[in-house]
């Protein structure tokens, strides 16, 4: 058994905390920008193999310097958390190699391709009092706080049945990473982990799930279907490049609905619809089939039923990075918003899905 070892966090708030970008690509450039929205966050140090990507980088995010190999950012002294925003299939090595050095790793989602992988990083976070979280930004944003709360409220009663899908039509290019099985491509871990970690941090983890996918020309799933089972509730989650979706995310109670509005994932609109939907087939312990919910809301508002529109800030990655330096300064290992039992959680259902043959046409 690995011997448990404490390791140092940076737990002083009134000094600036210092992180360490791994990668250079859009989502690197993209945290680099937002936590010049964070009180007291700065950057102390990109990683990557190419110096001209690094100091490309340095330019625009004001980066104060840079490192070519992850071993050399992990032993820099200077940095007190890392981000990874590298392709898939190196987040689990490198975030086991992140917290075997003792930093603080934020794991651009999917946490692993692999659930056995997750659990590894949640055992290795545990055993090191290490921080790491999976960067699923969406459940951070003021949008979905307000869900919550509202859901808290018993303003729709009791969750019946969660509708939702995230499908972006994107053209199969050879070499592309999104078809590409050996840089963990796919629809399911580039979209479905969106709905399906949304509708897990609602209802819990599934009792019971199910689903189907279809391949693309790579072997990858172009297209996936999610069907899940919790205490009383059902949920139905699609994603897919085959095709441009609705990408809203909607729940349904048994005195209303809330819808979160497309984008879902970017989550800045909410509709709360207040008042029971006598004869439909969603409101119940059974779910609808095809759609039908999200059909229902898009015809609502109803005679004699209420409909509020509400509107949030933000839409970036500068809440889970506030998130992530709060959680360390406090000492823990994991977040309590996003914690790592449900990220593998979610890898469990996709790799279940996966695991079927794909449907044929």
């Amino acid at each position: 058994m690995q011997q448990e070892k404490p390791i140092t966090q940076h737990t002083d708030p009134a000094r600036p905390f210092t992180w360490g970008i791994v990668g250079t690509g859009v989502i690197a450039r993209q945290l680099a920008a937002d936590l010049r929205h964070v009180q007291g966050a700065q950057i102390g140090a990109v990683c990557s193999r190419s110096e001209k990507a690094a100091q490309d980088f340095m330019a625009v995010s004001g980066a104060a310097g840079f490192h070519s190999t992850l071993a050399a950012l992990l032993g820099d002294p200077e940095i007190d958390a890392v981000y990874l925003a590298t392709p898939n299939m190196l987040h689990a090595s490198q975030a086991l190699e992140a917290l075997g050095a003792g930093k603080p790793v934020l794991v651009e989602k999917p946490l692993a391709t692999s659930s056995g992988d997750a659990a590894r990083i949640a055992d290795l976070a545990s055993t090191n009092r290490c921080f790491a979280m999976e960067a699923l930004w969406t459940r951070f944003l003021p949008a979905v706080t307000a869900v919550r709360d509202m859901l808290a409220s018993g303003v729709i009663g009791e969750v019946a049945h969660i509708e939702a899908e995230l499908c972006y039509r994107k053209p199969e290019i050879s070499g592309d990473r999104f078809f590409d099985p050996a840089l963990g491509g796919g629809s399911a871990l580039d979209l479905g982990v969106y709905p399906l970690s949304l509708a897990v941090q609602l209802l819990g983890v599934p009792e019971k799930f199910s689903g189907r996918w279809w391949a693309a020309r790579s072997g990858v799933d172009r297209r996936c279907l999610f069907e899940l089972s919790f205490a009383g509730a059902t949920a139905e989650l699609s994603c897919g490049f085959d095709r441009d979706g609705s990408n809203s995310f909607s729940i349904f109670g048994e005195r209303g609905a809330i819808r979160i509005e497309a984008p879902f994932l970017k989550a800045q609109r909410i509709t709360l619809f207040e008042g029971r939907v006598s004869g439909l087939p969603l409101i119940g312990a059974r779910g609808p089939n095809s759609g039908l919910a999200g059909k229902f809301l898009s015809r609502l508002p109803l005679p004699g039923r209420k409909v509020s529109h509400f509107r949030f800030p933000g839409g970036g990655l500068q809440f889970e990075a506030a998130a992530v330096m709060e959680a360390v300064r406090a000492g823990a290992a994991q977040s309590s918003i996003m914690p790592l039992r449900e990220s593998i959680a979610v890898l469990e259902v996709i790799e279940t899905v996966l695991g079927q043959p794909a449907e044929r046409e």
